[in-house]
């Protein structure tokens, strides 16, 4: 009977896309309906080293992004797939140096901090297409 009440409590309107498959498909519901299970302020405090996401599929990793990006103003989203991360792994010549057992260990850190860095670039001097891109560039030298 208690959880009959509770139930009672939620209205969906006529048109509510609940249940997508993920959170970014459920933007207008998650922030209604996102409870703080400790796991936000967690993240949201940067001291803490506890700092890492992991869990099973549809367990709320993404919401949680999305809702740190809620909170704080200052965010970057990183898609992996604008990162173009399946060139990589077909690169003839990355595979040539693992067959040679090369240690690719420093290859792939620096290749992340390029990353981390060339996207706040583009975030802190809002360069979105070529022509800011040119700007940023010429205003640089």
């Amino acid at each position: 009977m208690h959880s009959k009440n509770k139930l009672a409590r939620f209205k969906f309107s006529k048109f509510a896309t609940i249940g997508s498959a993920d959170a970014v498909n459920d933007k207008g519901f998650l922030a209604q309906s996102f409870i703080n299970s400790g796991a936000l302020d967690i993240l949201l405090e940067t001291t803490d080293p506890r700092c890492i996401i992991v869990g099973r599929t549809g367990v709320g990793k993404t919401a949680l992004l999305e809702m740190i990006s809620e909170f704080e103003e200052r965010t970057i989203k990183l898609s992996s797939s604008s990162l173009a991360l399946i060139y990589l792994s077909n690169s003839e010549v990355i595979k040539f140096f693992i067959d040679l057992g090369v240690n690719m260990d420093l290859f792939y850190k620096l290749l992340w901090r390029h990353v981390f860095v060339v996207e706040i670039i583009r975030r802190q001097f809002k360069i979105i297409d070529k022509e800011s891109q040119l700007n940023f560039f010429q205003r640089f030298f």
